[in-house]
């Protein structure tokens, strides 16, 4: 796959899946018939810090696995883990450190600064 800084558009770029159809049917010729292959957008929610947020937060049984950018299927066995374990409210086995929202301040002060996005209907 690829992945682009571009907002929250969906729309699947054309050249694009040329691109990946090449690639895959130079790597595995043989692999199948790539004109039955579904194509798909996603979005790869990140952080400014691309450092992903894993952790409680001020509220009360609201816990955040968020913000892996490209990296979620590499980061998603240990943020799984140690989120498992905070809620749990184990020893974590891993190490939490700098992970959690507080490294962003005070929640209640940076509110006012945050644009929500608007909800799908």
């Amino acid at each position: 796959g690829m992945a682009e800084i571009a907002g929250f558009d969906l729309s699947l770029n054309p050249r694009r899946r040329e691109t990946l159809e090449m690639i895959v049917g130079d790597l595995y010729p043989q692999g199948g018939d790539l004109s039955q292959a579904s194509f798909w957008t996603g979005l790869r929610p990140t952080t400014p810090d691309g450092t992903p947020i894993v952790g409680a937060t001020p509220l009360r049984n609201l816990f955040l696995n968020t913000g892996h950018g490209t990296l979620g299927w590499t980061m998603a066995c240990g943020s799984g883990r140690l989120l498992a374990d905070l809620i749990a409210r184990k020893r974590p086995q891993i190490s939490a450190a700098g992970l959690d929202i507080s490294r962003y301040g005070n929640p209640q002060e940076n509110a006012q600064h945050v644009n929500p996005a608007p909800a799908h209907q």
